[in-house]
């Protein structure tokens, strides 16, 4: 009988010690699980948008160098642009950027330009850029100056301009900071415009209302800069701001009658919500001129509203002066990966003097866009605005607040 005991014990505990070696494989197996989570299943519309839809965007759209092609890259208004485009980013081991790229519409439209850039200088600290251009815009929208402009009034002008440029920027930080100079050469023509449709601007405008119609000036342009960007990323912002000022002389050296200085200054904020899937943007830029006694801006050269980058339920260039402010705000949401949709106000005025500067008398349009978007950039976008004048519908290859430090330039 004691012999029974022990071996009873024994077999009695076996179940037990069986059951627990299960959970403890359980448990192992649940650890293992956890620590090498299977890859998430795709949905199959998703899988097809991104395999027959994103991955060609993303090789089309915004491609990494070599010969590819290029969209847009002309003035507002030129139509549906296209055209062989050059790009080399790894020279000298990635120290020298090219590009080069001929574009052109079918409104006759066209432009040719090359840039060189050596961005790693001194560690990262400098940069060094050149661009030269020559474009061809036959027909240009001029409605007179002011903001008491007529739709009625509407003419158009031949504008052919050649640039050479460059510029020398300095990173203190290399990353947010950007402190830089300019200089360049402009030399506009100005000429008969094209469109049948409507006059000639030099035949409904005197050289007082339109200075330089009847005779056009080179200049030699020059002035510092100053940027703060902390946009998390630029081409496609969710948060973050930048923040520019730039000061440039613009000197006549053909007839010494239409020199000029001009300030450009603009803001961006953008306020990320729900994972930032959905963005508050918000806008302001400027541009004021001043003069000597004696000289004037030419009317080609003044700042503008109206068109796809401020009031988007306006004309292109409706309104021309010497001084422009623009106010502008959207929300940004998500649909899908490569296409988020937006709701913008927009806001705008020209003034003759800088001393004018004021929210008064402001004009407003408002509407909805759709963007689409390649390796978080943003490459082409349609809006659709609407304003006390009508409704515009505006397609861009670049964000709705796209601002280069040589824009404006070109």
């Amino acid at each position: 009988m004691h012999k029974v005991a022990p071996l009873f014990l024994f077999l009695s505990a076996l179940p037990l010690a069986a059951q627990e070696t299960r959970e403890e494989s359980i448990a192992r197996d649940q650890d293992a699980k956890a620590a090498n989570p299977p890859p998430p299943e795709i949905d199959k519309a998703e899988a097809f948008w991104d395999r027959h839809i994103q991955r060609p965007l993303r090789l089309f759209l915004a491609p990494r160098g070599g010969l590819t092609l290029r969209l847009g890259g002309l003035i507002t208004g030129s139509g549906f642009a296209a055209g062989p485009m050059y790009t080399r980013p790894d020279l000298l081991g990635e120290k020298l950027q090219i590009q080069t790229s001929l574009v052109g519409s079918f409104k006759e439209y066209w432009a040719a330009s090359v840039a060189a850039s050596l961005p790693h200088l001194f560690g990262d600290r400098m940069r060094a850029d050149v661009y030269a251009r020559h474009a061809d815009s036959p027909q240009m929208h001029y409605y007179g100056a002011g903001p008491n402009s007529r739709p009625e009034d509407l003419t158009n002008y031949r504008m052919e301009e050649t640039s050479f440029d460059g510029r020398l920027a300095w990173r203190p930080d290399r990353r947010h900071w950007n402190l830089g100079f300019y200089g360049g050469y402009l030399a506009p023509n100005v000429g008969p415009g094209t469109d049948s449709g409507t006059a000639s601007t030099e035949t409904r405008f005197t050289p007082i209302e339109a200075p330089g119609i009847n005779r056009q000036a080179s200049f030699i342009r020059y002035g510092p800069y100053v940027e703060a960007d902390y946009r998390d990323q630029p081409a496609s912002p969710h948060r973050g701001g930048n923040y520019v000022a730039r000061l440039l002389q613009y000197n006549d050296r053909t007839f010494g009658a239409y020199s000029f200085r001009r300030f450009d200054g603009w803001t961006e904020q953008y306020i990320p919500f729900f994972n930032e899937k959905r963005v508050i943007a918000l806008r302001a830029a400027t541009q004021l001129t001043w003069t000597d006694t004696g000289q004037q801006v030419p009317f080609f050269l003044q700042p503008t509203i109206g068109g796809a980058d401020d009031l988007r339920g306006y004309a292109r260039f409706r309104y021309y002066d010497n001084n422009n402010l623009v106010l502008s705000s959207e929300y940004r949401w998500e649909v899908a990966p490569p296409l988020d949709m937006a709701l913008f106000v927009d806001a705008g005025r020209v003034f003759p003097r800088p001393s004018d500067f004021s929210l008064n008398n402001l004009r407003y349009s408002g509407g909805f866009g759709f963007r689409v978007k390649a390796r978080s950039a943003v490459v082409m976008r349609m809006d659709i605005g609407f304003s006390r004048e009508g409704w515009q519908i505006w397609f861009k290859f670049s964000d709705a607040y796209a601002r280069d430090l040589f824009q404006y330039l070109f």
